[in-house]
């Protein structure tokens, strides 16, 4: 009896052995985001192979307030049952690395073009010219024709010193008034006037006062020149205190401005403002990241 009992409880114990071995190779334990799970050891081989494996440079994603690459967490590790570093810092991508991006922006070059009109005179051209050469700054100078006639030396100077010309008309009418005829004598007529001192004319036109209807564009671009406006008018002209127009400046002037000032005329024929502000100008462009430009140079930078 006791024999029977004995190899009854063998016989048991041997098929609860196998029972449990099987049932062991058949589960396993994985990490999730939420803890540990029992899964099917089948269903952990399908997730993991199911998860491709990422590069690292592959996993990059781009921050909106923070130049820095942040990469993401390989999820193939947590999904092959590897556990995470406990409290590890997120990894970030350095700038060596391939892949890498930058989050910034390309940054807008800061140019702006000085501009004189209605010289060149013997007075304050000369005087401007002057303070340029003192800054290393380069300008454009928009001629009246008369004024060439007189002072073609001058013009000759601007442009030996590297500065850049434009015509301004003959003599400095409002051509919204004149007939598409008259318009084009008064640009004709300064181009000779350039030509006989330079051997060239200029690409660029300002009109008269910034008045141009559709005749005076349509003069212009028959002449085949750009037709040039301004950002900032420091209204030199009419004896504003430099002070004043220091606070123009600081508040208008934008990357590929465009400051109107004078070279010859003014109130009672004064431009004492204009040649005090220049340098104090230059000065502060200079500390706030601008590069000084022509506007022939402005112009080609806007097309590439």
């Amino acid at each position: 009896m006791g024999k029977h009992r004995g190899l009854k409880l063998f016989f048991i114990s041997g098929v609860m052995l196998v029972l449990f071995t099987g049932y062991a190779r058949e589960t396993a334990f994985i990490r999730g985001d939420e803890g540990y799970v029992l899964a099917n050891e089948g269903s952990v081989q399908a997730q993991a192979s199911s998860v491709p494996t990422v590069p690292v440079a592959a996993q990059q994603t781009l921050p909106a307030t923070s130049p820095t690459v942040n990469v993401q967490e390989n999820k193939t590790e947590a999904a092959a049952g590897v556990k995470p570093e406990a409290n590890a810092p997120a990894r970030q991508a350095k700038p060596e690395e391939a892949g890498a991006l930058s989050a910034e922006k390309p940054k807008k070059l800061k140019r702006v073009a000085l501009t004189f009109d209605d010289g060149p005179d013997a007075k304050y051209t000369p005087l401007i010219l002057d303070e340029l050469k003192k800054c290393d700054v380069k300008a454009t100078f928009f001629v009246v024709g008369v004024q060439v006639n007189k002072y073609g030396d001058m013009l000759e100077r601007i442009v030996k010193e590297g500065h850049a010309i434009g015509n301004h008309s003959w003599d400095h009418a409002n051509l919204t008034k004149r007939t598409p005829e008259q318009i084009g004598e008064e640009i004709g007529k300064t181009d000779e006037a350039i030509r006989k001192r330079l051997g060239s004319v200029p690409d660029l036109f300002r009109a008269p006062y910034g008045a141009a209807d559709d005749n005076v564009k349509k003069a212009v671009a028959t002449s085949q020149r750009h037709l040039i406006g301004w950002t900032v008018d420091t209204r030199d002209w009419a004896g504003t205190p430099p002070n004043e127009i220091m606070d123009n400046i600081k508040k208008h002037t934008k990357p590929d401005g465009i400051i109107l000032m004078h070279s010859f005329g003014g109130k009672n024929g004064k431009l004492d403002n204009t040649v005090e502000v220049l340098p104090r100008m230059i000065d502060f462009l200079k500390g706030e990241g601008y590069s000084f430009v022509t506007v022939p140079e402005l112009v080609d930078g806007q097309r590439s």
